[in-house]
């Protein structure tokens, strides 16, 4: 269960508030103009890399016979990916997890969640910020309710490093590197106004296919292009005994089995609340790859599982690893039933 919590903090520091973006709350469909993330100190460059990085200048891009620069990032990225985040504003994160896919043939993402009002968001997708194809890094996501969005582009690479930067105040403001140390070791090093603001350094726990060729369309996108339309899981969960008081109850949702240990790696997690006498709760798990899932929730009675990091005497466990299909559009719904109290 450690590994779920990560997310929560790091939505406080998704990106810099004075260039994100907001809107009124996290029901909105609204999807603001955005900027970007990140660099520091990145694993050893491998030898087959070029002694100078191939660089562009601004929001500008490598056209031509060779198309996009730096496309070659968006398959070595597919996967979910875990490990700690560090040198946040707010201290270090055991585990944060990011199921990057292909969200439509332009556009590949990964989302994180806490619960309704709190996520972390990742996006790649050829845009045109007014100098021709870009590849851009978008991220951001739902803090307390209101959105934050950055977008950063594409400034240099080498064979196994990208570097972005904010696509309105360059590298000053947001410096965002994603650096490999082969080919299931990766590091995002960002630092805003040249002070660190994270370090996430994550292996690839599961592969994740790629339709070919990806992206199968380089028409960029505009600058303030909305996500994709993606799926969602609707989860319905019920107990039988009424809640003696407010509570709280998770939904895992992962593509391996996982035991009552909870050491599986989550492709998706999300809180939601259970009211004091309640005897079920509903939660929506937006933005979700299609696909095959395996779901395991845990009804959190007294509602500390944030501060204990592990369910405790008294809480509840449904049969692990129900099988759930997330179908390609639209709101797919299941249910779940708390079988086994701690």
């Amino acid at each position: 269960m450690r590994n779920l919590l990560a997310s929560c903090s790091l939505l406080l520091v998704a990106c810099p508030a004075d260039e994100a973006m907001t809107v009124s709350s996290a029901g909105s469909t609204a999807e603001p103009p955005s900027t970007g993330t990140t660099t520091g100190p990145a694993p050893t460059p491998s030898t087959t890399d070029p002694a100078e990085p191939t660089t562009t200048t601004g929001p500008t891009s490598t056209t031509g016979e060779e198309g996009v620069a730096g496309l070659e990032l968006m398959p070595r990225l597919a996967g979910l990916w875990s490990g700690p985040a560090s040198m946040t504003p707010l201290g270090t994160f055991p585990r944060m997890n990011m199921d990057v896919r292909a969200a439509s043939s332009q556009v590949l993402f990964s989302r994180a969640d806490l619960d309704a009002n709190n996520n972390l968001r990742f996006a790649f997708e050829v845009e045109d910020h007014g100098s021709g194809p870009v590849l851009v890094y978008r991220n951001g996501g739902y803090f307390l309710g209101l959105l934050r969005d950055s977008r950063a582009v594409l400034t240099e690479h080498t064979a196994s490093s990208w570097r972005f930067c904010s696509a309105t105040k360059g590298c000053e403001y947001i410096d965002a590197a994603f650096s490999f140390d082969g080919d299931d070791h990766l590091i995002l090093d960002v630092k805003v106004k040249g002070v660190q603001h994270v370090y996430w350094d994550a292996l690839r726990e599961e592969t994740r296919a790629l339709p070919e060729p990806f992206p199968a369309d380089t028409t960029p996108l505009a600058p303030d292009a909305p996500f994709p339309p993606m799926p969602s899981l609707k989860i319905d969960v019920g107990w039988a005994a009424p809640l003696e008081e407010e509570g709280g109850v998770w939904a895992i949702v992962t593509t391996e089995p996982c035991d009552l240990q909870f050491t599986c790696k989550h492709s998706r997690s999300l809180l939601g609340p259970a009211a004091a006498g309640s005897t079920s709760a509903s939660l929506l798990l937006d933005q979700i790859h299609a696909g095959d899932y395996k779901l395991t929730v845990v009804l959190d009675r007294n509602g500390n599982m944030a501060e204990t990091l592990f369910p405790d005497a008294g809480d509840g466990v449904s049969a692990p690893n129900q099988a759930v299909t997330v179908a390609p559009s639209g709101e797919t719904s299941v249910k779940a039933t708390i079988v086994v109290d701690l």
